[in-house]
Parts: C-alpha cells; sequence; structure tokens
C-alpha cells in the first residue's frame, strides 16, 4: 500500500489498534460497523490489517534477536544486575526485576529493555530521551534512574528503582480509603508532575498503572517513555518523527483531546490526564462512562461529549461507595459542589480552559480540604459564607446556647472595642495608602503622555516622581512617604540607584517625624537596600535594623516585618554574611505565616530572598528546590514569563551551577537570556544574567560564545554603572581568557578587577582569595609551578579566614583544592595531588544527598584518577574514572 501521511496515520492508528485485539470473527462484524459509518477509514485499516496477517504467517523477524520475553533470560546478567523475573510489558517493551550481582551492594532494580519488534530511529530516539529525561528528574515522587546501557547484543536498557507497590487506584480500593484520603494521596502525584513540568517536561502518558503506591504509602509516578522536553518544541502542533511513530504509544482512556486530534502537547495534556486519574479515583469509573468502548466512541467522548458530574455517576454504585467506605448517598453528596466542579474544570476540552498550571490545580484541592474558597468556583458573598459555616461548624453550633453569655460579656466587648477601632483604622491607611498608588500609576499609564506620543519607563518615573512632590500629594505625609517608597524601589527595579537613593532617602528624612510604625519601618528598610546597592554595607545592615526595631509585634504589623526581613536578608547576602542572610529570610517567613490570608507577591519575595540566601551559604540543594517552589508561584501569580519569572529563572540557574549541574543551568539561563533579550523595551538581559551565561558555557568549553556573552555583561554593567557585576564580569573574563590561551589578557582582567575589590570590599572578603587562585592557575600555564603552589595556598589561608570571620567562602574549597591537585601534578608531586583531590571528594560530597550529580565532583574523582595513575595505581585509577 502507498505510505501514509502523518495526519492519517494520527487518525487511524486507535482503529488498527482496537482492530488487531479482535478476533477473526468479531474483527469482521466491526469493519462492515465502521464501513458503514467510515468506509475510507475501514479500507485503510482493513488492508494494513491484512498485511500485518502475511507478515505474522511469514514468521517475520524471527531470526533476529530473541525476545527479551522469553524466560529462559532468568538468571541471565545485563551489566552488573542479575534478571529474576519479568514483572511488565507496555509499548515501548517490556520490565523486569533484577539484582545487583558483583557484590558491591544489595539492591533491586527494575530494567527497561527496548522490545525487539521496534528498534527503529524513532524507538531508539523516544528510549534516549526517557533515559535523559529521568536522568535529570530528581523528586521523592519521580521513580529515580540509576543506570542505562546496551547488552552484549546491542539492546539498551534502563535501570530503574524497584517499586514494590500497587497501582494507585487498585491501592486505595484495596485500603478502602475516603474521598479526603485520597485526595491526599493525589496531591503527591501532583507535586511530581510540577517538578517535571518545572523542568520543561511534560509526561503525557498519566494513567493508574503509571502511578504506584508502595505498602507505606509513598507515590512514585513512572515512566517517561513517551515524555518531550518543551524547550525542544520548535513548532508545538508539528509531529515529529518521535511523535508519529510513537502515537500509539500514550493511553487512548487517559489521552486528552489534543493528543487525539494531534494539537499541540503542553502542561496542559499533563492536566487533562490528572482530571481523568482524579475522577477514577473519586467515582471509580472513568468520565466517558463504564466500557468498553469502540475507537471511534472513545475519540467521540474524548473530544466532544462532556463528561458527567461526579456526582451523578456515583448515585447508586454501592461497589464504588463501599470503596470509598461510605453509601452511595453521602458519597454523592460528598463529590457535589467543590470537587466536582474542581475535575470538570482539569477536563475542559479546551486546554485555555485548563488550570493553568498543575499548582493551581494542587491549590483548589487543599483549598477544598480546609473548605476554603476555590478558585474554579465564581465568587459570591453567599459561597464565602457557606464555607465560613462549615469551617467553624462546631464554633457556630456552641454560639446557639452561648447567648446568655453574650449578653453577659457586654462588658468585656466595650474594653476590646477599642483594639477592634485601631485595626479597622489600621486598614483603613494601608487601603487608602494602596488606592493612591494605584491612582497615580493608573493617571501616568492612560493620561500623562500625550496621545500616541512614546513615553519610555524612566520618564514614567521621572514624572511620577515630579507629581507626588507636588502640595496636594504631600498633604497626607504617611500616604506622601508610601508613594516616595514605591517609586524609590521603581528606580533600583530599573537600576537607577542614584534617583533611587534620593528618593528613598527624602522619604526616610520625612518619616521621621512621624509616629506611624509602619511607615517609618518601611522607609528605613527601604533605603537600607538602595544605600547597600551603592556599596554601604554599615549603614544599610543598621537602617534595617532599625527598621525591625521599629516594629511592635502585633499581627497587624506582620507585612512590615516580612518587607523589612526581606530587605535584611538581601543586605547581609550583598555584604557576604550567609548564616545571617539565611535567618532573616526565615524570620520573614515566619511573619508571612502570622498573615491571616495568602499575599502572593510578598510569598515570592520570600521564596527568592531565601533562596539567594542558600546560594550565599553554599546549601545549593536547599538553594534549587527554594527557587522552583518560587518558579511555581510565579508561574501560579502570572510572572512566568515577565522580568520577575526571568530573574528567578537566572537565580535558579545560578544555583544548579554552585551545585554543578551545569547542563540543567545552562538550560535555564539559556530561557531566562531568551526571555529578556526579546524584551528590549525593559533593557534586555540583565548584566548580572548575561555574565553568568558566559560563565556557564565556559564550563561547558563552548568558549567563543562564553567571550561573547561574558563582553556583552561587562559592557552592559559599565553602561548602567552597576559596579559589582563590572567586576564580577571582569573575573569571568579573565578565566574565559585563560581557558583560551590568552594569559596576557587574563592578567590585564584580574589586574584591573583588584583595586576595585580593595576600594570596595572588606579586607577579609572571599573575593581576594579568588583573585589568588585566578593568579594561580595563570601561573601554572605558564609553567611556573613554584609560584602557582604559593599563590594557591595562600588562597586556601584566605578562604578559611573569610569563613572564621563569618562570610561567605566554603563553596570554593572543591574547586580550590582540584586546582592544586592539578598544579601538584604538573609540578611531579602526585602523592600530594592524591590527598588534595581526597580532599575535594570529601568537600564536594559533604553538600550532595544521595543521588545527587555535580560536575564538582565529577572533576575531582578526575583529577584522583590522574594522580593515582601517576603513582601507579592502574586498578584505583580506573575505579575513580569510573566514579
Amino acid at each position: 500500500m502507498p505510505a501514509l501521511r502523518p495526519e492519517q496515520w494520527q487518525e487511524i492508528s486507535p482503529y488498527l489498534d482496537h482492530g488487531l485485539s479482535l478476533s477473526k470473527q468479531e474483527r469482521a462484524a466491526w469493519l462492515s460497523d465502521l464501513r458503514a459509518q467510515r468506509s475510507e477509514i475501514a479500507d485503510l485499516v482493513e488492508e494494513l490489517l491484512e498485511e500485518h496477517e502475511v507478515v505474522s504467517q511469514a514468521h517475520f523477524l524471527e531470526h533476529q534477536l530473541p525476545s527479551l520475553d522469553e524466560d529462559y533470560l532468568t538468571g541471565e546478567t545485563v551489566g552488573p544486575y542479575k534478571l529474576i523475573s519479568r514483572i511488565g510489558e507496555g509499548g515501548m517493551g517490556n520490565v523486569w526485576l533484577a539484582e545487583r550481582a558483583d557484590g558491591r551492594f544489595e539492591r533491586r532494580v527494575a530494567i527497561k529493555f527496548v522490545h525487539f519488534a521496534i528498534t527503529s530511529r524513532g524507538a531508539a530516539e523516544r528510549f534516549k530521551r526517557e533515559g535523559k529525561i529521568l536522568g535529570q528528574l530528581r523528586h521523592p515522587h519521580i521513580a529515580e534512574l540509576i543506570d542505562a546501557g546496551l547488552t552484549p547484543k546491542g539492546e539498551p536498557y534502563l535501570v530503574l528503582e524497584y517499586i514494590p507497590g500497587q497501582q494507585i487506584d487498585e491501592y486505595c480500593d484495596t485500603q478502602k480509603l475516603g474521598v479526603e484520603a485520597r485526595i491526599e494521596l493525589f496531591l503527591d502525584v501532583l507535586r511530581a508532575v510540577a517538578h517535571a513540568h518545572a523542568h520543561l517536561v511534560v509526561h503525557r502518558d498519566i494513567k493508574p498503572s503509571n502511578v504506584l503506591v508502595s505498602s507505606d504509602r509513598e507515590v512514585k509516578l513512572l515512566d517517561f517513555g513517551i515524555a518531550k522536553l518543551l524547550a525542544d518544541d520548535t513548532s508545538p502542533a508539528a509531529a515529529t518523527l518521535l511523535t508519529l511513530e510513537g502515537g500509539g504509544a500514550m493511553t487512548p482512556l487517559f489521552a486528552a483531546p489534543e493528543q487525539v486530534t494531534g494539537g499541540p502537547i503542553t502542561t496542559a495534556t499533563d492536566i487533562y490526564a490528572l482530571g481523568t486519574l482524579l475522577f477514577v479515583l473519586l467515582a471509580g469509573q472513568h468520565p466517558t462512562g463504564p466500557g468498553p468502548h469502540s475507537p471511534a466512541d472513545l475519540v467521540k467522548s474524548i473530544t466532544e461529549i462532556e463528561p458527567a458530574r461526579l456526582s451523578h455517576v456515583v448515585k447508586g454504585d454501592a461497589s464504588s461507595a463501599d470503596n470509598r467506605g461510605t453509601s452511595p448517598e453521602r458519597l454523592s453528596r460528598l463529590l457535589a459542589g467543590d470537587v466536582e466542579t474542581i475535575v470538570a474544570k482539569a477536563l475542559k476540552k479546551s486546554p485555555q480552559e485548563r488550570y493553568v498550571s498543575v499548582t493551581g490545580f494542587a491549590e483548589d484541592l487543599r483549598h477544598y480540604l480546609k473548605q476554603e474558597p476555590i478558585a474554579a468556583r465564581p465568587d459570591s458573598v453567599s459561597y464565602r459564607a457557606a464555607k465560613f459555616v462549615r469551617r467553624n461548624r462546631v464554633v457556630l453550633g456552641l454560639a446557639c446556647f452561648a447567648l446568655l453569655a453574650v449578653i453577659a460579656g457586654i462588658a468585656g466587648t466595650l474594653i476590646q472595642a477599642r483594639t477592634v477601632r485601631q485595626q479597622r483604622d489600621f486598614a483603613i491607611r494601608e487601603l487608602t495608602r494602596a488606592e493612591e498608588i494605584n491612582d497615580l500609576n493608573q493617571f501616568l499609564l492612560t493620561d500623562a503622555a500625550p496621545s500616541n506620543t512614546p513615553i519610555t519607563i524612566h520618564r514614567l518615573l521621572d514624572l511620577e516622581n515630579e507629581l507626588v512632590q507636588r502640595e496636594d500629594y504631600a498633604s497626607d505625609p504617611a500616604n506622601h512617604i508610601a508613594l516616595l517608597i514605591s517609586i524609590g524601589g521603581q528606580y533600583l527595579d530599573k537600576d537607577e540607584n542614584e534617583k533611587s537613593l534620593q528618593v528613598l532617602q527624602q522619604a526616610y528624612d520625612l518619616s521621621r517625624g512621624l509616629g506611624d510604625a509602619s511607615v517609618r519601618a518601611r522607609a528605613s528598610c527601604a533605603l537600607a537596600w538602595a544605600v547597600q546597592r551603592q556599596g554601604g554595607h554599615a549603614r544599610a545592615q543598621a537602617l534595617v535594623e532599625e527598621g525591625l526595631r521599629e516594629l511592635p509585634r502585633d499581627r497587624q504589623y506582620a507585612l512590615d516585618r516580612v518587607y523589612c526581613s526581606v530587605h535584611a536578608s538581601e543586605v547581609a547576602a550583598d555584604a557576604g554574611l550567609a548564616q545571617n542572610a539565611i535567618e532573616y529570610a526565615r524570620l520573614a517567613e515566619q511573619s508571612l505565616n502570622q498573615w491571616p490570608y495568602e499575599p502572593g507577591s510578598l510569598r515570592l519575595a520570600v521564596l527568592s530572598a531565601l533562596g539567594e540566601a542558600y546560594n550565599f551559604a553554599g546549601l545549593h540543594r536547599q538553594a534549587i528546590l527554594t527557587f522552583e517552589k518560587a518558579f511555581e508561584q510565579a508561574s501560579r501569580l502570572g510572572y512566568a514569563e515577565t522580568k520577575t519569572g526571568a530573574s528567578l529563572l537566572e537565580s535558579w540557574g545560578f544555583a544548579l551551577s554552585l551545585a554543578g549541574r551545569t547542563y540543567d543551568a545552562e538550560k535555564i539561563l539559556r530561557r531566562a537570556v531568551d526571555l529578556t533579550e526579546g524584551d528590549q523595551a525593559g533593557g534586555g538581559a540583565t548584566p548580572q544574567l548575561l555574565v553568568q551565561y558566559g560563565t556557564i558555557l565556559m564550563g561547558l568549553k563552548r568558549l567563543p560564545e562564553a567571550a561573547v556573552f561574558a563582553e556583552r555583561g561587562s559592557f552592559r554593567a559599565q553602561q548602567l554603572h552597576d559596579q559589582v557585576t563590572f567586576e564580577q564580569s571582569l573575573f569571568g573574563r579573565a578565566r574565559i581568557y585563560r581557558e583560551q590561551g590568552n594569559l596576557e589578557r587574563a592578567t590585564e582582567m584580574l589586574e584591573t578587577v583588584e583595586p576595585m575589590l580593595r576600594r570596595d570590599l572588606p579586607p577579609g572578603h572571599y573575593a581576594f582569595a579568588t583573585i589568588r587562585l585566578d593568579r594561580a592557575l595563570i601561573a601554572s600555564e605558564r609553567g611556573d609551578q613554584k609560584s602557582a603552589l604559593e599563590l594557591i595556598n595562600q588562597a586556601i589561608t584566605m578562604a578559611q579566614n573569610a569563613i572564621r570571620s563569618g562570610g561567605q567562602g566554603a563553596f570554593m574549597f572543591p574547586a580550590i583544592y582540584v586546582m592544586r591537585a592539578k598544579i601538584e601534578l604538573r609540578a611531579g608531586d602526585a602523592t600530594a595531588a592524591q590527598g588534595d583531590a581526597e580532599e575535594a571528594i570529601k568537600e564536594a560530597s559533604a553538600s550532595l544527598q544521595p543521588g545527587d550529580t555535580s560536575a564538582g565532583l565529577g572533576n575531582a574523582y578526575y583529577f584522583l584518577a590522574k594522580a593515582l595513575d601517576a603513582r601507579g595505581k592502574r586498578g584505583e585509577a580506573l575505579a575513580a574514572m569510573r566514579k
């Protein structure tokens, strides 16, 4: 038959799968029915089925590689693993239980093989992608990738964490879990998928058999065999070789409408599958109704027919109700309202109508569990009142019996009235200030510029500053100061440091004449950050401490404490006081948790500050997790594609680079660069981002690109008078030029930056140790190993002193010991090199958790292998090189 077009394959694949599952007699009747409905589809399917029959009778591929399905493979070895028994089979291949057989340690694993009959180029690509994706996803609820390789016969395999457990729907039924318990378990699935989405991975095959639950109630998400990196989608709607050949790899019952129709695959695709899974967990049946379904009926149900409401599906279903420990009537009542509204939103036919993110889906479920209003339901006074009653049912019940107590308590109520009035007045003042800021911004955006006249953001800020100096704004000092603080902060965001300092100093001076603790504290803390940006560390620290002292411990000042604590953390981090930065960020988090409502933007600021503090302290694993949560929060607030989102990606990428995850860091930072370079109106990428991306490219040995980005970052930092980033850019350029062999240019960069650092930083700062380290490496490249060793020994002493004085520097030691080992090898001292490499391994391992990978640790093992080899210890050297 002639070759089929991709869209034809997409259309007939479900029909072909169904036809292959039928007996000859059933198939003939089915084809007859299909022909009456869609004759052209029936003809194609019949022709393919006949070809399949011919191939089967000819024993096609019978003499190729033996099938891994055969039981005689029990006991065979694959790498260091011995196969025990086959435990599963799917479209991509089959899965075997295996155990470690080389005696190094005991562990049972699951080994997944590609099926011999589909070892086409597309299947091989899918397999490679699965390994790549699983290797970069590290999460408690995602099955771990342990190893990968090829059998002696060239068959590829993955070694995966073995999960002894039941699929999630069977587990829930066996345990007779109720509705809330099932939702709690499902939230773990959402956490896993949110983690994957944050790494730009869409699963595309979420179904009960891919979610296992262990006996201790641990959830694990399996099988990223048809997952696809979003970053690779140059044309989201276009079918690639992978998707065309893998068209049948998805599970039709859990496919989203866009998967069936060949539309673009996005994170919304997973949200639909998750909605289907939750429907099954709660109702005991599929949204399309009880099966079996013909392919045509299934496609129609998925793409056209709205699923029945959960509460209607379970009516009269005694079996499902029993599995949930209740009666059909009560189960129907439990699922009516918010639960079915949440599920219905996830199952919308249009991806745009579903939840924007998995975190939004999870947030609504958590609100439901807490009897709080959900985002998927239109807001109303009666709805919120009903939620209040449910949350406070006991309290309201007791109130019916407390009428006499209320009368008796009138005197106490009068005493408390003053406190209530104070809180009311405080709320009104805050609302008034917010309204004034909003009104001013609205005026500037709609009325200030002449019609059709372009106006820059910097001009808008200048105009805003001019307006608030007028008498009508100055008549209310507290509101006037709040407006100045807002303008000063916006100047800082635009790197207008001098203007920011001027405006915030004015706000601070005006606030000293007021008795309003909130205004005084915010003015002091806002000024602190502007002063810090100008290098005034001591004064900045004094200002944030002053601001925090201003605030009473009352809960109404909780958000002010958050504001000041975040600034205090930033000031401490910028001054190199890592532990202080963490403590202030945690204080901000504690203060935020005291507030009765969740202010999303402040939560984002707190997470960002905490992530930065962890980074400065060398706690990179915590930093990565925190920035991941921060980016999820930003996405929930709609900031993912904004400057805020780009800034978070930049910090997240920096944390990944410090943790030694260089390839992951490059992907995240590339996203940030692409996002900001397209925004020329906003100034393009920040100099910090350009310099950091250049450093990552250097680590990947992409030196010409690295030099371009580092030089662009340096030039932009000079344009913006960003002294700190300019100094960092000189460091980065020195290293890139050294790697390129341009030692004169590298030395010139260090000689330029060192006097700047002596002017701007305290004498014991770790940056001076970095200068010594870079000079040592340049000396080594010139062949002067004696001077190189002297300089690097000085660098180690200086870094140790920086740590003892409470500053940063611990993160340097793995790299600095590796570099000394490199110099010692060049000097012919393999014994000393071995000692330093072992010390580097110890230092690098200290900040890693089991299963973490790190380029720094890999580099340390590499130089240990070189040292052992130089000492003639070939076996130990080979073992170190393998590590």
